[in-house]
């Protein structure tokens, strides 16, 4: 399988899940626009591509919850490459609060205008150039699309809402010859995690517990299922959530009282 003169666009490329897809998309030869709000990180990640695709990738800084700036972001990459094939909208962000705290809703609003509606605007703004290519676009959502749990009401709600988001954007799109789907991770030990300043303790203990497939989820596993829903072997899914979890959520809520 090979992208080679495909472009994808790739938000929050600069760590975890959506790094390991940039790196698997170099590997395929594919031209990569890859964005994050941490220019450190992002920095890294371009080097690593570009060592491994031996092309230049194009390196965007963006907060993704300004608009003008995910515009420009398209604008950028359509100017630089010539057009777009595949966007894969990996950016988000966890708070942990629950409803009596008096940081709610500021929390709400913040992971809803990250996880969600930035989403929802780098759709509008890439949409256009996918039309032209019969290109598709990847959400990235989580389990938690499908569970509830204690104090994490902003980013439960923001994932099964991006899930949602997927089929009705799927369902207008497909006319157009535009795919879209979403992939819902399990419990995976990315920056995300530890930037929201949760106890690491209870999130290592996940490592310990035994889903009905006793593996614990890398990446890397995740970028490759990204890599087949991006290629013409996939050309009949879209409006589709696929699970990646090791059945973890056959089990129900992964975590308890946070």
């Amino acid at each position: 399988m090979s992208f080679e003169n495909k472009v994808v666009l790739i938000t929050g490329a600069g760590s975890g899940i959506g790094e390991a897809i940039a790196v698997h998309f170099a590997k395929l030869s594919a031209k990569l626009s890859l964005l994050d709000i941490n220019a450190e990180n992002l920095e890294k990640a371009v080097e690593k591509c570009e060592e491994l695709s031996k092309t230049k990738a194009i390196k965007i800084i963006l907060d993704m919850t300004k608009d003008e700036s995910v515009k420009q972001a398209v604008d950028k990459t359509i100017e630089e490459f010539g057009k777009i094939d595949v966007v894969v909208n990996c950016a988000g962000i966890v708070s942990i609060s629950g409803i009596l705290d008096g940081v709610f809703i500021n929390d709400f609003d913040k992971v809803m205008t990250v996880n969600l509606r930035a989403y929802v605007v780098m759709t509008h703004y890439a949409a256009p150039a996918l039309v032209k290519t019969k290109g598709c676009i990847i959400n990235i959502a989580s389990v938690y699309a499908k569970l509830v749990d204690k104090k994490i009401i902003p980013y439960t709600t923001s994932k099964a809402a991006v899930a949602h988001f997927t089929k009705n954007a799927a369902l207008e799109l497909a006319e157009k010859g535009v795919r879209v789907n979403s992939i819902s991770p399990g419990f995976v030990e990315t920056k995300i995690i530890v930037n929201s300043k949760c106890d690491m303790d209870k999130f290592k203990l996940l490592e310990r517990k035994s889903p009905p497939i006793e593996h614990v989820l890398k990446v890397e596993e995740i970028a490759d299922l990204a890599g087949y829903l991006a290629s013409d072997k996939a050309q009949s899914i879209t409006g589709a959530d696929f699970v990646i979890d090791s059945g973890s959520t056959l089990l129900g809520s992964l975590l308890e009282n946070i």
